[in-house]
Parts: C-alpha cells; sequence; structure tokens
C-alpha cells in the first residue's frame, strides 16, 4: 500500500516528519509507512579530517636552564587540546600544547621576571613570536607558529609559575576535601583526618636584622610572630602578611627571672583582667592582620592559671587563639584553654637554640619526623641569619618530606578535657 498526501492528511504527515528527527519518531513513521520503507539508518557520514601539528619549541632543554640560574622544577604537567581550523575546501583540526610548571627559588634573591626577560630575548633570537602576559604568581608565555603554512595560531602556551606561601598548599596541599570534611589516607591509621603538618613559628620580628629579607623571600609558608611597639612593629608585619605568611602578635610576658626586661607592651603576672585587654588592644591596633597571640618569654606568667585565664578569655574575646611557645615545662595554657573550650598552639621543640646553621637542620629534620609519627608538629625558630640559612638550605628535603607545611592555625590542638588534645584543629 502506498500513502498518497492529500490536503486531509497535510497536517497529520508534517508533524510526523518533524518528529522524525528522534529515534522514536523514525520507528513510529515505519510502522505508519510499512515495511518496505527505508529511512536511511544504516548510512554512516564518512568525513575525512586534516590535523595539523604546528611547530612548537622543545622545552627539554629548557629544564637545565632554571636549574643554571637557580630554580628548582617542582611540578611539571602538560597536554594538548583538538583545534578546530578554516581552511578552503578541507576540514581541519590542529593540536594546541599546553605545559605547566612550577619553578621553586633556591636562593633568597632570585627574582623571576628578569630571567624569563632573559629568556624571551634568546627565544626571539631564534625566530620565535612570543606573547607574554602576567599572572598572580608568574607568566603566561605564548608561541605563535602557523598551520598549513598560512594561518597563524597559538601553538604552545607555557605557563610559569613560582612557588610561593600564597600557591603553596594549591600544589603542595595533602589534604583533600571528602563530603566537606578534610582527609588525607596515608594519615589515615595516624588518627588525623590530615595529612602529616608542620607549623614552622619565626620569633621575635621587630628589630632591624640582616635575616628579615630572607626570611621574607621564603617560598614556603612560615608564621611570623612579631614584637608590638617596636620601630618596625608595623612594617615587618605587613611585609609578613603581604608574603603570605600568618602573623601573630608576640606578646611579652613576665619571665621566671623578673629582671629580664620585657621590652614594651608587656604583661605581668599581678596585672588584672582589664589591664590586660588594654595592653593587648594596644599592641593589636599595629598589626589589625594578626590571626593568634604568641607568648614571648612568659615563664612566671605562663605557670599562672589565673593570669592565663585573663589572657586567654580576652584573646578568645578579640577572636583569636593562643599558642603557648612553652617557655616553661610547668605551663598551664593547655589546661586552661581546655577548661575554656579554646583550640590552642603548642610548641613542640626550638629549632635554633643553638645557633649553627647544621644543628639547627637536625632539629628541623626532628620536627619533620615528629609530624610523621603523630600527624602534627610546631616548632620555632627565630629571626637570625643560621636559622634563614638552614631553611634555605633544607627546601629541597622539605619539599620531598611528604609532610604539608601549615600556618600555625592550621596545627591547633582542640580541647578534649583538662591537659588532653585531640589532635590539629581541620582547617576552616
Amino acid at each position: 500500500m502506498q500513502v498518497q498526501l492529500n490536503t486531509k492528511k497535510t497536517g497529520i504527515m508534517a508533524f510526523l516528519l518533524l518528529f522524525a528527527f528522534s529515534s522514536l519518531g523514525f520507528a513510529v513513521l515505519g510502522l505508519l509507512l510499512g515495511p518496505g520503507y527505508q529511512a536511511g539508518l544504516d548510512k554512516r557520514l564518512e568525513l575525512e579530517v586534516q590535523l595539523h601539528r604546528p611547530p612548537v619549541p622543545d622545552l627539554e632543554p629548557f629544564v637545565e636552564f632554571w636549574q643554571e640560574v637557580g630554580y628548582q622544577l617542582y611540578k611539571r604537567a602538560g597536554g594538548t587540546e583538538l583545534r578546530p581550523l578554516k581552511l578552503r575546501e578541507e576540514y581541519a583540526a590542529w593540536l594546541q600544547s599546553r605545559e605547566e610548571w612550577v619553578l621553586v627559588p633556591t636562593r633568597p634573591e632570585l627574582e623571576l621576571e628578569p630571567l624569563l626577560f632573559q629568556l624571551c630575548s634568546e627565544l626571539l633570537k631564534e625566530g620565535w613570536t612570543l606573547q607574554l602576559e602576567a599572572l598572580e604568581h608568574g607568566y603566561n608565555l605564548g608561541f605563535w607558529s602557523r598551520v598549513a603554512g598560512e594561518q597563524p595560531v597559538l601553538a604552545l602556551e607555557w605557563h610559569l609559575e613560582e612557588l610561593n606561601p600564597k600557591n603553596y598548599h594549591r600544589h603542595a596541599g595533602g589534604a583533600v576535601a571528602v563530603l566537606g570534611q578534610y582527609f588525607d589516607p596515608a594519615a589515615f591509621l595516624k588518627g588525623t583526618p590530615q595529612a602529616p603538618v608542620l607549623a614552622i613559628i619565626i620569633d621575635d620580628w621587630g628589630h632591624h636584622s640582616p635575616a628579615a629579607g630572607p626570611l621574607l623571600a621564603y617560598p614556603l609558608p612560615l608564621t611570623a610572630a612579631v614584637l608590638p611597639q617596636l620601630a618596625l612593629t608595623a612594617e615587618l608585619a605587613q611585609r609578613a602578611h603581604q608574603a603570605g605568611f600568618e602573623v601573630l602578635l608576640h606578646q611579652p610576658m613576665e619571665a621566671l627571672d623578673i629582671t629580664l626586661p620585657l621590652g614594651p607592651g608587656g604583661i605581668y603576672r599581678d596585672m588584672g583582667r582589664e589591664e590586660i585587654a588594654s595592653i593587648l588592644a594596644q599592641n593589636l591596633a599595629s598589626m589589625p592582620m594578626a590571626a593568634g597571640v604568641s607568648n614571648h618569654m612568659g615563664s612566671l606568667v605562663t605557670e599562672d592559671r589565673a593570669a592565663m585565664g585573663s589572657i586567654l578569655e580576652v584573646v578568645g574575646e578579640l577572636g583569636l587563639f593562643f599558642v603557648d611557645s612553652r617557655t616553661s615545662s610547668r605551663s598551664v595554657a593547655a589546661v586552661v584553654a581546655a577548661e575554656l573550650g579554646m583550640p590552642l598552639g603548642r610548641n613542640d621543640l626550638f629549632i635554633d637554640n643553638e645557633d649553627d646553621v647544621e644543628k639547627i637542620k637536625t632539629q628541623l629534620r626532628a620536627g619533620l619526623d615528629l609530624a610523621r609519627r603523630r600527624g602534627w608538629a610546631v616548632v620555632i625558630g627565630h629571626v637570625r641569619p643560621a636559622t634563614a640559612d638552614a631553611l634555605w638550605a633544607m627546601l629541597p628535603e622539605l619539599l620531598s618530606s611528604g609532610v604539608e607545611l601549615v600556618p600555625i592555625s592550621r596545627a591547633l590542638i582542640t580541647p578534649a578535657g583538662p591537659g588532653g588534645d585531640s589532635g590539629p584543629a581541620l582547617p576552616q
């Protein structure tokens, strides 16, 4: 039976023809038109596409270039994307390449920009057409080339990023979010939800020191504990914050040896709560970016339950946390913090009691070992040349240690009753 179009059936057939663009529509149309109807579904479209790969430079020799000028290649990734190409009489596509390199300076005086300009000068002499774009933490260097001898294309994008405290966790962070919680499989048996973490606090910022520059240039996260009301307090706190370091008020407190001068803005054991609050507010005025408070000296105060109760209450009301430098083995700061339900940072060891680079490196390794065993550790050094030299010398070990460097706020212990702790607080 043949189906003939007539006036009455025109509307119905128009609907069916539109519906036939779907797979169900083809089936319905086939039933109506009968088994002899061929919809042409077995026909396949064959399309020949020409694939072009534009010439790009070989980046492998540049690994040696960056090493020679003082940068370590920490991370490298790459890939290609297929891009459509409009040619006169053929279907075509081309491959766009992309490389992402993360570079780590091995010396504090290195600057990426002049070295990159030097490299661009050499590439221009070789005949490459370049496109340079400044990014937040580095540069994107593009190489223009031609496809099929006629069409210009951006053939290679070379993303060069310098590791620093602001982007470190994106490239080196071990903790990953799972259903809203932070978890790392390597740390599961340690009973901590994070990768092993190490917080390095550098105390006594505020004075002039030749170590300040090298420490501020450090490419891994540090926490800067800044003394109050000194000539360089505000400047160094701001520079540390701009570098990506977490900042603490390094609060002077009375020591067992009461003859030791505290310097300006000190807290004494016999002070009342209101006086303590006034001093802390005055000291914090020049460093509004401070995330917490740590004690400078303070063995007499940290052993006193009443004094520490007042200090921690005020610190908590200010929205800050407290870090016990543990200048006394009889400190009650952790006990009082637990009673108040406050998280607390707690020093595990000083790394530079001996002003010797090799001994400081040994102490840093001890901090790494503790972090691997327990899941977290906190160490304290000072703004000294030997400490800066040791940290720079330890860069390769720190980057390959499997331990994530974190600001102290990522290594706070949470209260689990008087005298106890339940491990580091989860990142917020």
